[in-house]
């Protein structure tokens, strides 16, 4: 009963830089591979967004761009695939923010949790993904609300934020972005059979 008690309360290994990046390399596959579908595909989302924002003088400057990949089968050219991006980059954070583990880490195994070794929950997921992705919130909010102090501040958030990565070679294996949210990334297995914690 003790044995069973002590392997139930045990605290799960934080994981550190290699397999997170390992997970963050299938990721950026599994994202640009998305991205280059929807620009194929077209979805009309090129054609609105080049409207909209008058963007003549933009294409003019990257004409034999569009030409080359008007020729690789993306009939919306560089505006379809910079509104992929643009659409595929804004939701495929939200795949960890709400689950926990995004396709990557889900993959290899592994997901995110409390700093505590407990499991987290979708507010938790969410905080952590707010505060990893700063540099696209701040700009988000720049162009939302109009304050330009927001978009200048974004360049430096993000670069603390992505130098803050290399965090996960200290002995705690958190980034700067899993200290702020208090979260760690443990394999997925050891964090079920961790069980809760408040």
């Amino acid at each position: 009963m003790n044995e069973f008690a002590t392997h139930v309360n045990r605290r799960p290994q934080r994981i550190g830089l290699f397999p997170r990046l390992a997970a963050w390399v299938v990721d950026q596959i599994a994202m640009s591979m998305c991205v280059f579908y929807m620009a194929w595909k077209g979805w009309d989302l090129g054609q609105d967004m080049s409207q909209r924002l008058g963007l003549d003088e933009f294409l003019a400057m990257y004409a034999p761009m569009e030409d080359a990949l008007i020729a690789a089968g993306i009939a919306g050219g560089l505006i379809a695939l910079l509104a992929a991006s643009a659409v595929v980059g804004g939701l495929y954070p939200l795949i960890e923010g709400v689950t926990g583990a995004s396709p990557g880490k889900w993959l290899l195994g592994l997901h995110v949790g409390r700093d505590d070794g407990g499991r987290g929950d979708v507010g938790l997921f969410l905080k952590r993904m707010l505060i990893k992705s700063i540099q696209s919130v701040l700009v988000l909010a720049s162009g939302l609300t109009g304050v330009a102090l927001l978009g200048l501040l974004a360049g430096p958030a993000g670069l603390v934020i992505q130098v803050g990565t290399l965090l996960m070679l200290a002995p705690h294996r958190q980034a700067l972005h899993d200290k702020l949210a208090q979260t760690a990334v443990y394999r997925r297995r050891e964090l079920q059979s961790a069980g809760p914690r408040a």
